[in-house]
């Protein structure tokens, strides 16, 4: 395994002076006007171009998996927006209609910022009831309008940002009305601010910080009676024969952008093992049995999230690498169902990966785990967005799993079926079948609520497992990787394999396969191999950049030293006019 191709391209931008700093202690506007430069900067690098994001090209996939989204995570969900979904909803309908071309170059360059507006306040996973109007009138221009509150679009960012003069435009999604009549949900590309202010008929407030996240400027927005041309419509204004599946081709690219922010934990997985790999093998504590000093990554407690965060980056890198599952997810002749049925199912598999992993890397950094500055802790609230973003992943499992059990469609089947992955699969499968067949296969009965519903998250991630571990065979990913990989599986479900696959030691399992890991030496190779050295920041990783951070902190000291009582406070308390209100 090669190390992973994005290095080259953006590797001296990790060091720039832009992405060579903290800014979280800059004011909000300053931080959401930083992540916008940020994301502007690697889109350049990259320089994806239209034909790239409709085919789903590699280099596509590439940008979503380069490590510099480890740098800065809020950049890389801003770029994922831009050119997935701005950009990618609108391209098909630029080869079409010229005026549309230029907004579409200008989104490619990121000479403005591009946003996808379609949930609102009343309407979050049931966005196919949005209430937002567009009105087609006499002379085929349309008017744009937020009826009442609840319409109101909520989270797309769309305050100015007129410090960095970045006009905005956005796809925004609204019900299309021909005479008073509804004719479903269409999208309309409408110029939200100029590079200094709101475009006339758009209101906007900026809403509180998500907790752990960089700022982006999230807002909730409404539109008072904003015309559009007749072009702005991507769509037809007839009626659709069928409005649900209008509703899904037009909002086709939400499952592409679950994966591509699901292929963020490639970068994540890897640079979070790289910052605890490389801590631990450098941190010394007192050994119990001979009183000499040992790295603590000799103890098995550190090396099974290392190796476990390794193995998880490595197998989803081979299949957002180009696996066949992956171009199936681009190819338009297979049908659009499995195309979001594997991105979901793979989503699914990520965000589980990433979580899990992450939180067990920020334990065995002990308080250093605890703060954002190295970075493992910071890269796993940025990705608890991403499983909420671009459809929530339960709500994903569910729907997917519901669809697979009654029968609408099926899934490319396993590769390998004699796999412990494939079983899993199989297994679970079988059991929701069966529990289906009991409740008289009404899929929305109370009893599938209550005996269907919570088993589908695990099904669909068993179905995500079983596509890397596939991918990663046939990539030629290390045997002792696969191992490892196969470990976790196992160990995530213990019941199951001891009762239907004769592993009675899910323990023992991954004992093996850590033993195997260790005695080959790989550990630090792997590490070399993420490609993630050049871009971590973290302050813990060495002892000397530890204390040069240390350093830079406000120093505070008490006076020359002087004999000194027990409770010898050294004068007078002096208080402010504050404390003494308190008191």
């Amino acid at each position: 395994m090669d190390r992973r191709p994005s290095t080259s391209l953006t590797t001296a931008l990790a060091r720039a002076p832009l992405f060579s700093y903290q800014p979280d202690d800059l004011p909000l506007l300053q931080r959401i006007d930083t992540a916008y430069l940020r994301a502007q900067a690697i889109g350049r690098a990259w320089k994806l171009t239209a034909h790239d994001i409709l085919t789903l090209s590699p280099r596509f996939w590439a940008m979503h998996s380069d490590n510099i989204s480890a740098v800065a995570p809020a950049s890389m969900a801003l770029l994922t927006i831009q050119y997935n979904l701005a950009a990618g909803t609108i391209a098909p309908w630029a080869e079409k209609r010229a005026e549309l071309r230029p907004i579409l170059q200008k989104i490619m360059n990121f000479d403005v910022s591009g946003q996808f507006m379609l949930t609102e306040q009343a309407h979050g996973l049931d966005a196919v009831n949005i209430e937002t109007r567009a009105d087609l009138q006499e002379d085929g221009s349309v008017i744009l309008n937020t009826p009442n509150d609840g319409a109101a679009k909520f989270m797309p960012p769309t305050i100015p940002l007129p410090n960095i003069s970045m006009p905005r435009y956005g796809v925004v999604f609204a019900k299309l009305f021909v005479q008073g009549e509804d004719r479903g949900v269409r999208p309309f590309v409408v110029q939200l601010s100029t590079a200094k202010a709101l475009m006339p008929g758009i209101r906007s407030r900026l809403i509180p910080e998500r907790a752990g996240a960089g700022p982006l400027g999230h807002s909730i927005t409404w539109f008072d009676h904003v015309k559009l041309p007749s072009y702005a419509c991507l769509g037809s204004f007839a009626k659709p024969a069928n409005p649900r599946s209008a509703f899904l081709q037009a909002t086709y690219r939400i499952s592409i952008g679950g994966l591509a922010l699901g292929a963020c934990a490639v970068p994540t997985s890897g640079l979070s093992a790289y910052v605890l790999g490389k801590y631990s093998l450098r941190r010394t504590v007192m050994s119990p049995n001979t009183g000499e000093l040992m790295k603590i990554v000799e103890f098995r407690t550190q090396q099974i999230p290392i190796l476990h965060a390794l193995a998880q980056g490595f197998v989803v890198n081979a299949f957002v690498s180009g696996s066949d599952l992956l171009r199936m997810v681009g190819d338009e002749g297979v049908r659009a169902e499995v195309r979001a049925g594997i991105a979901a199912a793979a989503k699914a598999a990520m965000m589980m990966h990433v979580q899990e992993s992450c939180i067990q890397l920020s334990d065995r950094a002990g308080a250093h785990g605890l703060y954002s500055h190295n970075q493992v802790i910071a890269l796993q609230l940025e990705m608890r967005g991403a499983c909420i973003a671009e459809g929530d992943t339960l709500v994903l499992c569910i729907r997917l799993a519901t669809e697979l059990l009654i029968g609408r469609y099926t899934l490319p089947a396993p590769k390998y079926p004699d796999s412990l992955a494939a079983r899993l699969e199989a297994g679970l499968f079988n059991e929701a079948l069966g529990l289906l067949n009991q409740i008289g296969s009404q899929h929305r009965s109370e009893a599938f609520n209550r005996m269907i519903l919570p088993r589908c998250k695990r099904l669909v991630e068993a179905i995500g497992q079983r596509f890397f571990w596939e991918a990663a065979k046939e990539a030629g990913v290390e045997q002792a990787l696969l191992d490892v990989y196969e470990a976790g599986i196992v160990k995530h479900s213990p019941v199951w394999f001891a009762m239907n696959a004769g592993v009675v030691d899910a323990e023992g399992w991954e004992e093996r396969a850590m033993t195997r890991a260790m005695e080959g030496g790989c550990l630090e190779r792997w590490l070399e191999m993420t490609g993630a050295g050049e871009y971590v920041t973290a302050k813990m990783m060495t002892q000397e950049g530890w204390h040069r951070f240390v350093g830079g902190f406000p120093l505070h000291q008490g006076p020359e030293r002087r004999e000194v009582g027990l409770g010898d406070e050294g004068g007078e308390v002096q208080m402010t006019g504050l404390t003494r209100a308190m008191l």
